[in-house]
């Protein structure tokens, strides 16, 4: 196990008039309490009936970060021996179109998570089982074994699923948090970790925000999603900040 000082941003969203903004400052990382948590890192337009869910610029972004960010930043979890936890979509079989959950799915996003989140390898008794729409995680940063999966059914990693309990058996206090959406499944995961009293930190250059079409070049629905969880859940900091951590190390 290794202690590391992890230099880390968050934003001072005070005084209302004149935000002292961002901030930068350095936290104490212990690798024996730390895990790197992945949200929803599963390419959602990888089948031709999923493509129209997703904004082809956008897509294009979301594959540079998995190549030039994400694989990077999970080579050097497993070098720092971290666990590394992945929490994904899935489609149990509690009749979750009929939940006013449901409904937003369908009406707001635009597909049946009985449908889109079906997986092959899952117990059909449990789950809707079939061909995968969705929940394709590429090779490169697919999970390996020793490594953690736990399927959620909502935007939050922690409603009624066993990350809790597996955070509390590894001895889990600090949370490294990377993956899809910036504005949805992230930000109410990470929220649920800080609400359960976990120190959560984003991984900034590892997500992004569900941009609008006028704004997809700017990615400006990214910048105001992390500006936002800086200020109100948690720091964050940069994959090149972890890699520097183990260089160190050297």
């Amino acid at each position: 196990m290794s202690n590391y000082d992890l230099p880390i941003r968050y934003y001072r969203f005070f005084p209302g008039d004149k935000p002292l903004g961002f901030t930068d400052q350095s936290v104490a990382l212990d690798s024996g309490e730390t895990a790197l948590l992945l949200v929803d890192v599963y390419h959602a337009a990888e089948k031709p009936e999923a493509k129209e869910l997703v904004n082809p610029t956008w897509d294009s972004v979301w594959w540079e970060i998995v190549d030039s960010k994400l694989v990077p930043l999970i080579q050097v979890a497993r070098e720092m021996k971290l666990p590394i936890i992945y929490v994904t979509n899935s489609s149990p079989r509690i009749e979750i179109l009929r939940s006013p959950f449901g409904s937003r799915l369908t009406n707001s996003l635009g597909f049946d998570p009985t449908i889109d989140f079906r997986e092959k390898t899952v117990d059909p008794i449990e789950f809707d089982a079939g061909n995968p729409v969705q929940l394709c995680i590429p090779p490169q940063i697919a999970p390996e074994p020793g490594d953690y999966f736990i399927r959620k059914h909502t935007y939050s990693g922690f409603y009624e699923t066993r990350l809790d309990s597996l955070l509390r058996n590894l001895g889990v206090k600090t949370l490294l948090i990377a993956g899809f959406v910036a504005d949805c499944c992230v930000l109410f995961t990470m929220a649920d970790a800080v609400f359960r009293g976990y120190t959560s930190i984003l991984v900034r250059d590892c997500t992004l925000a569900a941009e609008h079409p006028h704004e997809v070049n700017s990615l400006a629905q990214t910048q105001r999603t992390i500006i936002w969880i800086e200020s109100f859940l948690g720091p964050s900091t940069t994959t090149q900040e972890i890699l520097n951590l183990c260089k160190a190390d050297l």
